[in-house]
């Protein structure tokens, strides 16, 4: 399937121009979802507005594979120079384990103490000014597991292990 806004083609673009120049030592890792400690994410977006609203309405008919940027750090290495294994070509850097993005908001609200209960569902069509999204834009770990390349941790376990951080710095 092409790419329909800019950012995908230019994102196939740039990898198709450095697979051509360099096809036996490059590698190309792609990511979606991404949520980090540090900067803008779903997750303290979601933190920040369950701080400030009564209810929020959040997309149910979109998904993903929720991705913390520690762990696509850390996996970022194992696509060195292993003899044997060529780590060359496309490679996908998600999380494991899937979710649509009101799934996640409830859990960030559980996981901050609020009640999860005023999450609503709502379709991607009460957003009509925002790009459309793809309703499943999950990534296959195939190639990954070809390689025998280490998995990403699951985004639950991920989510566990940053929120401490994420809160410190979120506005309450």
């Amino acid at each position: 399937m092409a790419p329909s806004r800019a950012y995908g083609r230019t994102e196939l673009a740039g990898g198709a121009c450095v697979a051509e120049e360099l096809p036996t030592s490059s590698a190309i890792a792609r990511t979606a979802w991404l949520d980090g400690v540090c900067g803008r994410s779903f997750v303290r977006t979601m933190i920040d507005l369950e701080s400030r609203h009564d209810t929020l309405g959040v997309v149910d008919d979109q998904r993903g594979q929720p991705t913390w940027s520690a762990d696509v750090a850390a996996r970022l290495v194992d696509l060195g120079p292993h003899p044997g294994r060529g780590a060359t070509g496309v490679l996908h850097a998600v999380g494991c384990g899937e979710a649509s993005r009101y799934e996640s908001a409830r859990e960030v609200c559980a996981r901050r103490g609020a009640d999860p209960d005023p999450v609503r569902r709502v379709s991607s069509g009460a957003f009509p000014r925002r790009a459309p999204r793809p309703a499943y834009s999950g990534l296959v770990h195939g190639r990954r597991q070809e390689l025998g390349l280490p998995a990403l941790r699951d985004r639950r376990s991920a989510v566990h292990e940053a929120f401490p951080f994420i809160r410190k710095e979120s506005p309450s």
